[in-house]
């Protein structure tokens, strides 16, 4: 019977359902524990989620975030994905041929890890999932690249979930900044950091 079973399954290119392992689960949890201090320890020192507005640069690899004041953060970043919120499908940033390669590595090594634990969602170009399903697929993401933080952008109805580099805060003042978690820059003059930054080290 598994025979037969296996013989359909090649002729019509049916993939065998994958069922993710408990070890694999557990580093779930474990990611969305660690996503989620990091989020609170960005938000007491650089106001991580008291942004005004935010912009990025997708051939540069660069995302600006605005704040009140004259304050900006700067910094490096790659797309995890996209999540519609209109129709709940989430689609890899690895899938997505619009995305320059540079700003997918991080998404592909999701799908490496995804292949290895045999997670069919991280396998698949597009998953229908909630938004806490989203943010476990970028903490999954953000772990294995050891990357500084997640970051959800909003456009519309569409969510970019995204990796980022350490920010690069452009104040007058540094005040309320600690330099453990970014870094300051006082050049009134340089009122951009990234175009002073070399390749990212990423």
């Amino acid at each position: 019977m598994n025979t037969f079973t296996d013989f359909f399954r090649k002729i019509f290119h049916r993939p065998r359902q994958t069922t993710p392992s408990s070890q694999a689960m557990s580093f779930v949890a474990k990611a969305h524990e660690e996503m989620l201090a990091q989020h609170l320890q960005h938000a007491a020192n650089w106001k991580y989620g008291k942004e005004k507005g935010w912009s990025a640069d997708m051939e540069a690899g660069i995302i600006v975030f605005q704040f009140s004041g004259e304050q900006t953060g700067t910094t490096h970043f790659q797309v995890i994905g996209v999540y519609n919120e209109a129709d709940k499908i989430f689609s890899w940033g690895w899938a997505q041929n619009s995305i320059p390669l540079s700003l997918r590595s991080h998404a592909v090594l999701a799908k490496q890890w995804g292949k290895t634990e045999q997670h069919p969602s991280f396998q698949t170009h597009s998953v229908q999932c909630s938004m806490e399903d989203a943010w476990n697929f970028a903490a999954v993401t953000r772990k294995l690249a050891g990357a500084a933080s997640v970051y959800r952008g909003r456009v519309g109805s569409c969510y970019f979930f995204m990796t980022t580099d350490e920010v690069q805060i452009d104040v007058k003042s540094t005040t309320n900044v600690s330099p453990t978690t970014a870094t300051v820059n006082n050049n009134p003059t340089q009122t951009h950091w990234a175009k002073g930054r070399q390749q990212n080290k990423w």
